[in-house]
């Protein structure tokens, strides 16, 4: 019981959230690229796009983000070596009138109050099946 308590207070720590707040135009355009999290979509009446990124391990993430007559871009990616065990959550809240770009690798999405088109492309390759080593049989 003590190791699940030390536990779960060293993933307290390693808790972090992040608030990116950006003031748009109307008609603007998020673009957002991250792997490996959850990423959650919400649409409201204000003229400003809201990230929450709510990030476990985040010393194990890049973050990125820059702003333009056209929109928002921001990247989340994992660090190599480190970045497996970061796990992050991407809250997004844009205006109604928002074009919202998603580039994810291996993410789960969650998505409110949504009219359009949603296209998902299949997978470039199928994932290899692992190969079994050879079995010799000594007769």
């Amino acid at each position: 019981m003590q190791l699940m308590n030390a536990a779960s207070s060293v993933a307290e720590i390693v808790r972090e959230k992040q608030i990116y707040r950006y003031g748009v135009r109307a008609g603007s355009a998020l673009y957002l690229h991250t792997e490996g999290a959850e990423v959650r979509l919400f649409r409201w009446e204000l003229p400003t796009i809201e990230i929450v990124a709510q990030l476990q391990a985040s010393f194990g993430w890049r973050i990125a983000s820059e702003q333009d007559e056209a929109g928002v871009y921001f990247v989340a990616k994992r660090r190599p070596f480190v970045g497996g065990m970061a796990g992050g959550t991407f809250s997004l809240t844009v205006p109604q009138d928002t074009h919202v770009i998603l580039r994810l690798e291996r993410c789960q999405v969650w998505m409110t109050n949504t009219t359009g088109t949603v296209e998902i492309p299949g997978a470039n390759a199928a994932p290899q099946q692992p190969r079994l080593p050879r079995q010799t049989s000594e007769a």
